[in-house]
């Protein structure tokens, strides 16, 4: 079993085509997808990363690791609970935290990947492409079916979400010397380095905080030109 990789070396490609090509051709199914299909293809995703996160606690006892640092509280393992919850209860507010953050930074998880050192086609290399994976298209899959239509006047919630669960785990991460959100420091050679460097330790958070404000405003102003391009063209078939 290999050691690790490097991010964006030809087995990362790998990866990311792959989990590409898949997310276009299950958005293209669920699109084309009756209701009763739908939900059994959101719950079989819900399920998938549930089932394969206690499998990876498992796993992760099983090798003698430390089970602290695998816990599911990055952004990321919060998606669990949120797949969960909208199969079976779908609100707004969820539709909008899976948008506005489930959705970037499962991308940005893929591209710059926190687990590079971990043995490669071992159990955890595996897990974390798949799982990122599926919280990537998830919402894909709401929004190519007009399930999910962000609202940016919804932020606010997102944001209270947000200032409920950040004191929680950065207070977990000071007691426990853990790093989750990457709250206490940044992952190296990605985009948080750069906004560490920048804004200094002190204003890191801060940093973040303005980061995830442009973000949005690139993420809500691209889906309104997509939407109203796609109206347009409904109204010239008509």
């Amino acid at each position: 079993m290999e050691a690790g990789f490097m991010a964006f070396d030809a087995l990362h490609w790998r990866w990311l085509i792959g989990l590409m090509l898949g997310i276009i051709v299950l958005t293209v199914v669920y699109a084309r997808a009756t209701q009763a299909w739908r939900l059994r293809i959101k719950r079989l995703l819900a399920y998938s990363i549930l089932i394969g996160e206690v499998v990876k606690l498992f796993v992760v006892w099983q090798l003698g690791k430390s089970l602290l640092y695998y816990l599911p509280i990055h952004l990321c393992g919060f998606a669990i609970v949120l797949l969960m919850l909208h199969v079976y209860r779908p609100t707004a507010l969820i539709n909008e935290i899976l948008f506005s953050l489930t959705l970037p930074g499962a991308l940005i998880a893929l591209i710059f990947p926190g687990w590079t050192a971990e043995p490669v086609m071992g159990f955890i290399h595996i897990h974390s492409f798949i799982y990122h994976g599926i919280i990537t298209v998830y919402p894909l899959l709401l929004l190519a079916s007009g399930e999910l239509r962000p609202n940016w006047r919804q932020l606010w919630k997102v944001a209270i979400f947000l200032a409920l669960i950040i004191p929680f785990v950065y207070s977990f991460n000071a007691y426990s010397g853990t790093n989750y959100m990457f709250l206490n420091a940044p992952i190296a050679n990605s985009p948080l380095m750069l906004i560490y460097e920048t804004f200094g330790a002190n204003g890191y958070i801060a940093g973040l905080v303005m980061v995830a404000v442009v973000v949005w405003l690139l993420q809500y102003s691209l889906y309104g030109l997509l939407a109203k391009a796609r109206a347009g063209q409904g109204q010239t078939a008509v």
